[in-house]
């Protein structure tokens, strides 16, 4: 019986490799050399007769058939591990550990926090603060709050919000709001997002030159302070925007908005058991705030490439 079933170290060390993108990293996460790490994965292929990943400047990459084998094995171990606790009383994992982007984190997500812990003062949470760059820290992580278009294949994906660019600046700053005048400038500009200024203004039509951005910047929070500071007008996300529209720091430059080609959306790694009750309250929760905001749905993007990442 389950003759053809491959070792289980083989297994944890081609699930461990697929998510951390490597063997060193993998190594590490399971106590071996990145030698041993590799001579199981080999040995894993050739038990199965196909190879798994793509190797190339010591980057891996998952195969098609390597794609289609992850899920089944992360969700099996998941499921192994949430009977295990369930069975024998394992505690551990009544920690919820959520990881939400800076600029998100600090101006939507914390200020919201308190409501949750009086609806739930039992509930043990660890909050993480990330840079859009960063790739999630495999297993570790509950909830993973990113911004994109959603295509992301190492978990569960749940759209939480999508709203609209708008432009901000501080109060003094403000003109008649004029494309043309905000084309002038001084611009402020987040790097690495698809919506940009020179997209904000051709997709209202201004065809004259318009002024590059004078700063560029890699976290909204950062571009809200400089606009509050009147180094410029920012395009940001307006639920990022809104607390400093609300305590009167910033005022919209112009009543145009762009309508935001990527959103938030909650990924729940296959790595981690999303159905232990506290992580399935703390979703609903997120979900429930989340729609009590006036945004727009989640859409795809329907022109460009897609960008699974940008600094909201």
């Amino acid at each position: 019986m389950y003759n053809d079933l491959p070792p289980l170290p083989w297994l944890r060390a081609f699930d461990a490799s697929a998510r951390l993108g490597n063997f060193t990293l993998a190594a590490k996460e399971l106590g071996l050399t990145p030698s041993a790490v590799s001579y199981q994965v080999r040995g894993l292929e050739a038990q199965l007769g196909h190879q798994l990943f793509h190797r190339e400047h010591r980057v891996l990459t998952l195969t098609r058939l390597g794609q289609a084998y992850l899920p089944i094995i992360t969700r099996a171990f998941a499921d192994l591990d949430a009977t295990t606790s369930n069975l024998f009383g394992k505690t551990a994992g009544d920690e919820v550990c959520l990881r939400c982007l800076s600029s998100l984190n600090l101006l939507w997500l914390v200020p919201r926090l308190d409501v949750y812990r009086r609806r739930h003062p039992d509930s043990r949470l660890r909050v993480l603060s990330a840079s859009w760059s960063e790739m999630a820290a495999g297993e570790e992580i509950d909830i993973d709050i990113r911004f994109g278009d959603g295509t992301w294949a190492d978990g569960e994906v749940l759209p939480l919000m999508h709203d609209a660019i708008i432009a901000v600046c501080a109060p003094e700053r403000l003109t008649d709001g004029t494309l043309q005048e905000l084309a002038e400038g001084p611009l402020i500009e987040l790097a690495g997002v698809v919506d940009t200024w020179q997209h904000f203004f051709a997709s209202h039509e201004l065809t004259t030159p318009i002024t590059a951005p004078s700063l560029k910047v890699d976290q909204s929070l950062i571009a809200l302070e400089l606009a509050s500071r009147r180094h410029g007008t920012a395009l940001v996300a307006e639920t990022l925007a809104q607390p400093y529209l609300d305590s009167g720091k910033l005022v919209r430059a112009t009543d145009l908005s762009l309508p935001a080609r990527q959103g938030h959306y909650l990924v729940l790694p296959s790595a981690r058991n999303s159905r232990r009750p506290e992580v399935e309250t703390m979703v609903l929760w997120l979900l429930a705030e989340a729609a009590a905001s006036p945004q727009a749905p989640i859409t795809h993007a329907t022109e460009g490439p897609p960008v699974t990442g940008g600094p909201w």
